[in-house]
């Protein structure tokens, strides 16, 4: 099971691969204020209407609400209660945002991110190149670190 923040979600959507993502991972479990992110605020984010309709995608409640009151408020609401979430499921947490991952890291969290799924892609041959699919989103706004992504590319071939 992987309970998802919206980043990874609205990224794949942004770039028109939000397909990959579904078969990569199967399945995504996201919580209600993660949901109300992409579909409800701001009249929908890229990828709206398929996250409302998508079978693969659950929206869940958290159920214990004082695991949220416990982390920092730094940390919007989507990421605090996806990291809720994924504490009281047992779950992996997709999100990419560093304070978050840091946070879900210290409560035992198993933590991936948007990298780990496009390297598990080309794994499993659903992509042959990786590369122009990062080029894309950051074309689109989504920031990588410049050291993080060459070592990425070098560990799966393709510095």
């Amino acid at each position: 099971m992987i309970v998802s923040d919206a980043g990874p979600i609205i990224i794949f959507a942004r770039i028109g691969r939000l397909s990959l993502l579904r078969d990569v991972t199967g399945s995504l479990l996201i919580p209600d204020a993660v949901y109300d992110e992409i579909v409800v605020k701001k009249g929908g984010m890229p990828g709206a209407a398929e996250v409302a309709q998508a079978a693969w995608i659950q929206k869940a409640s958290v159920a214990n609400r004082s695991i949220i009151d416990g982390l920092p408020s730094v940390l919007h609401e989507g990421e605090r209660e996806a990291i809720a979430l994924a504490k009281e499921r047992g779950a992996q947490l997709l999100i990419d945002e560093i304070r978050a991952r840091r946070v879900a890291g210290e409560l035992g969290i198993d933590v991936i991110g948007t990298l780990r799924i496009l390297a598990e892609a080309k794994r499993l041959g659903q992509i042959t190149v990786v590369r122009p699919i990062i080029a894309q989103m950051q074309s689109e706004g989504y920031r990588f670190d410049r050291i993080l992504i060459r070592r990425f590319l070098e560990r799966i071939g393709e510095a």
